[in-house]
């Protein structure tokens, strides 16, 4: 093709979607700029060129391929419709963990909320890489086995120009390798992968409290708290009970108690699992690694307390190591589509590059609200499992569950399993581009699928008012009253502001 490099030329595609008058050039540079992708065709004898569009329409000719562009409102001086976005809000009094509602957010430009979501373009977004720039596939000998270039909807391949996701390009240049990122390279030279592009954004994007002790997490996590100052039921602050081992803190109303209790106390996740005894000093404390309730050494029979991660029954023991054969593995869910349990390990370039595509997603649904304790956007938190000293903000144990469609990240969750009582889904989004295409009915049933052969009891959510008729009529889940509540308070459950919970029994 004449056209090498994308360049923004709105005005020409305007001229040739409204006349035929020769603005060729600059009008296929512009559509080159916007992710329209040209192909080849061959009929009556020669070899045409077809113009794609992201939604995978093909166009006979560049005039009407603009007057579509034009139709489509991705012009710039075009409004879009403004799309509902849920707030996360924390209430009042500055201590507290954010909350959610409903709130409408103005949005300068809603082009974003139709790209895919893929590695690729959040490559592209973070300008690692750049659209058209030519990559490879290397072979095991370090030769290129193919060539292309990058689009936000793939790699176009140089031979064929058919537009490929990741994993497809490198089955593709016939190979097995099963590392698609790791083997295709920036084609200027340097030598790099797109792992190595991951890498580089992650370290930029994600700096670490160690390397920065003067930051607010850091200095909150460095704090020795002598309590919280909110409710780690309600996050409400007010007159509240504070537990002798941690530092959560509660009114009594969400307790279910009538009277302050005498001597010391202990919160429901400070008390031994099997003995309902607090904190003992001639008894040793250990934690669960799945369901994360607390239990004395003594009561669980063990002879030592170190150097070993702790599940405290075989049903944890079925959950713990059920989850981590599933996770980061695709699994084929039909129709192009898959499903991939994501872990945040700290260590993997291409799974953290799954996570921060997912956020994004996220942010479509939820806006980024900073934390008052740690600075940080809750849901961000919640994504990556980071760790806090308060159990109401220890997201530490939280999987994110998402469905993919090409590589492009169509709809996200976030699931923490309680070993095999309960597992929690406090947030769901889907994109945009993808709503009413049963993509959250997919993810949930996938959920609600894997949780049973784990046996798990019940998944549980907070529900906004406006849609808790949909997750009951729809999805099958019920109301919780109070006592079922009470019954979980040895959980530390994510809730949000004007929520209501919701339970769908599982087994």
């Amino acid at each position: 093709m004449s056209v090498g490099e994308g360049e923004v030329c709105e005005g020409a595609v305007r001229k040739k979607g409204c006349s035929g008058r020769p603005k060729n050039s600059k009008a296929k540079s512009h559509l080159w700029a916007k992710d329209r992708v040209f192909r080849y065709a061959h009929e009556n004898g020669k070899q045409e060129v077809r113009y794609q569009s992201p939604n995978v329409k093909l166009y006979h000719s560049l005039k009407t391929a603009c007057k579509s562009f034009i139709d489509d409102g991705t012009m710039g001086n075009l409004e879009p419709k403004q799309p509902q976005k849920r707030k996360c809000l924390g209430p009042k009094t500055q201590q507290l963990s954010p909350k959610r509602s409903k709130k409408v957010k103005k949005r300068e430009n809603r082009i974003s909320d139709r790209k895919p979501r893929t590695d690729l373009s959040w490559l592209i977004d973070n300008k690692a890489v750049s659209i058209l720039e030519k990559v490879y596939y290397r072979s095991k000998t370090g030769t290129p086995l193919i060539k292309g270039r990058i689009t936000r909807d793939g790699i176009q391949c140089l031979c064929c120009f058919k537009v490929f996701a990741l994993t497809a390009f490198e089955v593709h240049a016939g190979s097995t390798n099963r590392r698609p990122a790791a083997n295709i390279i920036l084609d200027d030279g340097a030598g790099w992968s797109l792992s190595d592009c991951q890498r580089q954004v992650r370290h930029s994007t994600s700096p670490s409290i160690v390397d920065n002790p003067n930051s607010k997490t850091a200095k909150f996590n460095s704090i020795e708290h002598e309590n919280d100052e909110a409710c780690s039921v309600c996050c409400y602050g007010g007159e509240l009970i504070c537990c002798e081992y941690c530092p959560s803190a509660f009114h009594m109303n969400c307790l279910g108690l009538n009277e302050v209790p005498d001597g010391n106390w202990f919160c429901p996740s400070c008390c031994c699992g099997i003995c309902g005894i607090g904190y003992l000093r001639e008894k040793s404390f250990r934690t669960c690694h799945q369901c994360e309730l607390k239990f004395h050494i003594d009561c669980l029979s063990l002879k030592s307390s170190e150097n070993m991660v702790l599940l405290c029954s075989q049903k944890c023991e079925k959950v713990f190591y059920g989850l981590q054969k599933l996770t980061g593995k695709p699994i084929p869910a039909g129709n192009n589509l898959t499903w991939t349990l994501l872990k945040s390990d700290h260590h993997g370039a291409e799974n953290h590059s799954k996570l921060r595509v997912a956020l994004k997603v996220m942010h479509e649904c939820f806006e980024p609200t900073k934390n008052d304790e740690t600075g940080r956007d809750v849901v961000e938190d919640v994504v990556f499992s980071r760790v806090s000293k308060l159990k109401r903000l220890n997201f530490k144990g939280f999987y994110t569950v998402i469905v993919e469609e090409k590589e492009d990240v169509v709809s996200v969750a976030t699931l923490r399993v309680y070993g095999n009582r309960v597992a929690e889904m406090p947030l769901v989004a889907t994109s945009f581009r993808h709503r009413r295409r049963g993509m959250c009915r997919l993810l949930v049933d996938q959920v609600e699928k894997n949780l049973v052969k784990l046996g798990v009891e019940k998944l549980i959510l907070p529900a906004l008012p406006t849609t808790v008729d949909t997750w009951v009529k729809c999805f099958g889940f019920t109301r919780m009253e109070k006592d079922e509540i009470l019954n979980l308070l040895r959980y530390s459950l994510l809730d949000f502001q004007g929520t209501i919970l919701c339970q769908k029994l599982l087994t």
